[in-house]
């Protein structure tokens, strides 16, 4: 049995929102996509720390979504736009996982590579919900087509 939008709406926003962390600002939390069509959203990451972070973002289906960047580097008080293209396919329920620590390297990603004898207690995670929903009515009737274009003044030549 499948859920209704707002019960995964609900689910997502109790597994997202973190009162106590501000070390990374990230926003919106929550993007929504039509299945059949796909779509994009844009998203702002702020360091809210004192030092650099590294951050880097994985996804839970990467067969129908694009992020970029994957890796960046956030000096204090910098933000970054984190741009998700979904493609067309099912309708579901999908996460990107922000994943941040400080770092003193060039590259982000060599904050992340596995090395013998390292803490990685310092490693933090945010989430952000993907839902991708059914363009269809609940009703299951067709959806409406889309709105045409207006048309403008005639030229004059």
């Amino acid at each position: 049995a499948s859920l209704c939008v707002e019960e995964k709406r609900v689910q997502l926003s109790a597994m997202i929102y973190d009162d106590d962390d501000h070390d990374l600002f990230l926003t919106p939390q929550v993007s929504v996509y039509s299945a059949t069509r796909g779509g994009a959203s844009r998203h702002m990451i702020v360091n809210g720390r004192s030092h650099r972070i590294a951050v880097k973002i994985k996804c839970s289906n990467n067969d129908v979504y694009r992020v970029s960047p994957v890796y960046c580097n956030l000096e204090p008080g910098q933000s970054v736009r984190l741009q998700v293209v979904r493609d067309a396919g099912s309708p579901g329920t999908d996460k990107l996982v922000v994943i941040y620590r400080p770092s003193r390297y060039s590259n982000p990603r060599d904050a992340f590579k596995k090395r013998e004898g390292r803490d990685d207690s310092d490693i933090k995670k945010k989430l952000i919900g993907l839902l991708a929903k059914d363009d269809r009515p609940e009703d299951g009737t067709a959806p409406p087509p889309p709105p045409l274009p207006l048309a403008g003044p005639p030229r004059e030549d």
